[in-house]
């Protein structure tokens, strides 16, 4: 395993956790204001405190687990959590905010895939 790869991965992983941290602290805290700049005016205030509730856990998580052989699941659990995230943008006929949630999925489970490998070989 390339040391640089290694040290990507890792930053990566950190991006991930402090954004999902951040986001996931807005939408509980303030779930009327964090709705409206993510997009979320039509999904109910309880529902947008139980996304940003899932994102916080997930964030702090990843940031807490960083030397942790398990860190790469909690990042794969936050790309899952861009399909649900995904799912409220469609049903609210968002769909280009559902496109991005996607692609981000798509960058998240890849940190998680480069994660999981790089602990084979440790």
């Amino acid at each position: 395993m390339c040391a640089s790869r290694n040290g990507v991965l890792t930053i990566a992983a950190d991006g991930v956790g402090a954004v999902s941290a951040s986001l996931g602290g807005i939408l509980t805290i303030a779930p009327l204001t964090g709705g409206r700049w993510l997009g979320l005016t039509d999904t109910p205030v309880n529902c947008r405190r139980v996304l940003g509730t899932a994102d916080l856990a997930l964030g702090i998580t990843i940031i807490a687990s960083r030397p942790s052989r398990w860190r790469w699941r909690a990042v794969a659990a936050r790309s899952l959590l861009h399909l649900v995230f995904a799912r409220e943008y469609k049903r609210t006929s968002r769909r280009h905010n559902a496109v991005a949630m996607c692609a981000l999925f798509v960058i998240d489970a890849g940190i998680a895939i480069g994660l999981r490998e790089e602990r084979r070989y440790v």
